[in-house]
């Protein structure tokens, strides 16, 4: 699950890891600027529709990373999650390993991930957070029934 973070790993992660979008998670990448993807969505969560998150929202995307990273959201197989500020978690995964690139999606409320995730956000927004991620706490609890 989560694993420990050290602050030399933390560093390199800050300093490598990037977003790029992928059109398996939104159902409609147009929107986001994606290629339409020919193949099924299959189980994958969307972005879009699931969350809400849109388009206009890739924008957030840096400052969203950096604050899961900052909380130590990161585990095993190279995952980081973090909360957005309507308190949905989303997790991030390599895309390209070689080129620190990842692909997120929504963290859905069933999901086994999602209370270790926020018990270790929420500690954290509550000790060194400051009052924007203290709100992203109270509303994942809220959003995730916790």
């Amino acid at each position: 699950m989560l694993a420990p973070l050290g602050d030399e790993l933390l560093e390199r992660l800050r300093d490598s890891v990037h977003y790029r979008g992928s059109e398996k998670h939104k159902m409609h990448p147009l929107a986001f600027g994606l290629s339409i993807s020919g193949g099924p969505k299959g189980d994958a969560t969307l972005c879009d529709t699931h969350a809400g998150f849109t388009g206009e929202m890739v924008c957030t995307i840096p400052r969203l990373i950096e604050r899961g990273l900052r909380a130590g959201l990161v585990g095993h197989g190279n995952l980081i999650w973090t909360v957005g500020d309507d308190g949905w978690i989303f997790e991030g995964r390599p895309t390209n390993v070689l080129t620190s690139e990842y692909h997120g999606y929504p963290v859905l409320e069933w999901e086994s991930i999602a209370r270790p995730v926020y018990n270790r956000y929420s500690e954290w927004a509550h000790t060194f957070g400051c009052k924007r991620d203290r709100v992203a706490a109270e509303r994942c609890k809220s959003k995730y029934g916790f």
